[in-house]
């Protein structure tokens, strides 16, 4: 499987650089497209490969599991992400879809828990959201988002009490909570390159305390769209007895935008 995701992430390389030399014979794009009254919209496939570090509520003890970046292939057992916007005028629509599943083998919890346990986690979210552009310059543009993020999650552990009794739990969760936040672009000087930044936090949607996603990063534009290289980061803590305590993943992603 690990041999599977390196193929993956260097064919997915591989094409974007194709692209990028193809583009460059076609003329340049500014990072900052025009406000028009026509729809405009993107599409990104990408890859994010974080690192994962949660906390989970188990009897008589709490339980922890981290999964570093340089890690996470050997964990990661299955991935699909896409993000996608609509634009018109001042107005748009954003939305973005990731799911992953993880599998660690050093559960960790103090003295009562072997290293021999094991946890699974399959996570799923949806983030979409209104949003409206508050600043357009040539060299900066920052838009408001309002909008809900659903988070469906499930948990295995199989859990060895230091050989003395074995426990299998497992755990499942959907929430959706309110978010709000900024988006934009920052432009680096007169070039095609330019700084994307992105934040929302939200929560108190039935299950969840708080949730937050940032992600800020490096582009750079083309006549078809952009190439974008950034670190990103999703948070969720929700209430106690649910699966996702203090759950932080946080990891580089690369993703190819198409312009239409």
């Amino acid at each position: 499987m690990k041999i599977n995701y390196f193929r993956s992430v260097c064919l997915f390389l591989f094409a974007s650089l194709s692209l990028q030399t193809h583009a460059q014979t076609q003329g340049t794009n500014k990072p900052i497209a025009p406000i028009t009254n026509e729809w405009q919209f993107s599409l990104t496939p990408y890859l994010w490969l974080p690192g994962i570090s949660t906390e989970a509520p188990l009897p008589e003890t709490s339980s922890s599991s981290d999964v570093t970046a340089g890690d996470v292939l050997k964990h990661l057992s299955g991935v699909a992400m896409l993000s996608g916007q609509a634009r018109y005028g001042k107005w748009g629509f954003l939305a973005d879809m990731a799911h992953a599943e993880f599998t660690d083998e050093h559960v960790r919890g103090g003295n009562v828990i072997s290293s021999s346990s094991t946890a699974r986690l399959k996570l799923s979210t949806f983030t979409g959201a209104v949003s409206y552009n508050l600043l357009h310059e040539p060299q900066l543009s920052v838009d408001l988002l309002a909008g809900v993020r659903t988070v469906n999650a499930k948990v295995d552990w199989r859990i060895d009490f230091n050989h003395i009794d074995d426990l299998s739990l497992s755990k499942r969760a959907r929430t959706t909570d309110p978010v709000i936040g900024i988006k934009g672009r920052s432009r680096i000087q007169s070039t095609d390159w330019y700084i994307p930044f992105y934040f929302d936090m939200g929560g108190q949607g039935g299950k969840t305390d708080m949730t937050w996603q940032a992600l800020i990063g490096i582009g750079k534009a083309y006549p078809w769209g952009d190439v974008m290289l950034g670190y990103r980061t999703l948070y969720y803590d929700m209430k106690a007895g649910e699966p996702l305590q203090k759950t932080k993943l946080g990891g580089f992603s690369f993703g190819v935008g198409f312009n239409f």
